[in-house]
């Protein structure tokens, strides 16, 4: 098996506090991170492959930090400016995910979207995933991608069933894994309806 050159990382973003139905509890990233390593490790995943992301708390750093601990290069594809990205989508008081949203982009390669493609500023996310897929593909055609998602609607546009759908992967294709981060849940405890919409790293409520 030869190492894998491109992982398209996607998923739902931890838990704030006050989430009324947790998804992606603070207590499942260990176990989510273990997830992770596995599907790296399994496609060797190395210094010849590169990670692709969002950003976001959750689902992108987790694999963000588990392919730069394997050497691979990464690159965070912000939907916003920095700081509001930060503000937005990374940091909650108390918690150490801005901090490990620096540590990431130190040695990363970090993109951020532009203002000037046509597109209306409520789909900066939407339009964020389309920009990752195409150049992931245009890297490589027969990517890789990481989906923590439990598979149900999100709370907005421009997410991860979103990527879903237009990565075309199927659950079942062994290039791609899906990681369930709700409590209790396991991959495979449940077959993720392809094409429902979704979230990740559009702003939980």
């Amino acid at each position: 098996m030869t190492a894998t050159r491109v992982v398209l990382a996607t998923g739902h973003m931890v838990d704030l506090p006050d989430r009324p139905c947790p998804r992606f509890p603070a207590d499942q990233v260990p176990r989510v991170a273990a997830e992770v390593r596995d599907a790296l490790a399994t496609w060797q995943v190395g210094p010849d492959s590169t990670v692709i992301c969002g950003g976001a708390r959750g689902a992108d750093l987790i694999v963000a930090e588990e392919g730069q601990a394997r050497g691979a290069r990464v690159v965070l594809f912000l939907a916003l400016p920095r700081e509001e990205f930060i503000r937005r989508s990374v940091d909650v008081p108390g918690t150490d995910w801005a901090a490990r949203f620096e540590r990431v982009a130190g040695p990363a390669e970090v993109r951020v979207l532009g203002g000037d493609d046509g597109g209306r500023p409520d789909d900066v996310f939407a339009r964020a995933n389309a920009w990752m897929v195409d150049v992931a593909r245009s890297i490589d055609p027969h990517l890789h991608a990481i989906v923590v998602w439990n598979g149900r609607r999100g709370d907005g546009s421009g997410g991860t069933a979103d990527m879903v759908r237009l990565l075309g992967l199927d659950t079942s294709d062994p290039r791609m894994r899906v990681i369930d981060p709700t409590p209790g849940r396991r991959r495979g405890a449940s077959g993720p309806a392809v094409g429902a919409r979704r979230d990740t790293a559009a702003p939980d409520p």
